[in-house]
């Protein structure tokens, strides 16, 4: 008796986890189970399988040459107090806190088409991939982001700006 329930379980959650993985593999929202998990190399996250295209900028020159060329819209998606204190020159702060707050903002400051790059503090802050993520929800067709963020600008030696009180 206690060997045929013993198989009877195994059996049952044998199944119980392939019909689990079938339904997350075929889901259009499933649960990425491969991703970059070596914080050294960044934000640890899991590739979603919608990630078709790589956002990310890991070159603090590039992004220090797209700001002094005016090339994209610097969202700063840090705490206000946090951008207050400093923050890449001619960043907006859009805290990720007050997505809903400060979105009505964003629509009517920069356009669907417009090139965007989103920071937050640095490479284990995975703050500026959610408010991309939002955007591109939103249909912003060119969002990316600054994965080293404040702390890696600040490091290269970078000029910043603050809002004194």
């Amino acid at each position: 008796m206690i060997k045929t329930t013993s198989f009877g379980v195994l059996l049952l959650s044998a199944f119980a986890l392939i019909v689990s993985l079938g339904v997350n593999f075929f889901s259009p929202s499933g649960i990425a189970l491969v991703g970059q998990w070596d914080r050294s190399k960044g934000v640890v996250r899991a590739k979603s399988q919608q990630d078709t295209v790589d956002i990310e900028v890991n070159n603090p020159l590039l992004v220090r040459q797209m700001i002094n060329n005016r090339e994209v819209v610097l969202l700063d998606v840090r705490t206000k107090d946090e951008y207050d204190m400093g923050h890449l020159p001619g960043a907006f702060s859009f805290p990720l806190a007050d997505f809903d707050l400060v979105f009505p903002r964003l629509l009517g400051l920069v356009k669907k088409d417009s090139a965007i790059l989103v920071y937050c503090s640095g490479v284990e802050c995975t703050d500026s991939h959610t408010f991309a993520t939002q955007l591109l929800a939103f249909k912003y067709t060119k969002v990316r982001v600054y994965a080293g963020g404040f702390r890696e600008w600040q490091e290269m030696g970078f000029e910043t700006e603050k809002n004194e009180g």
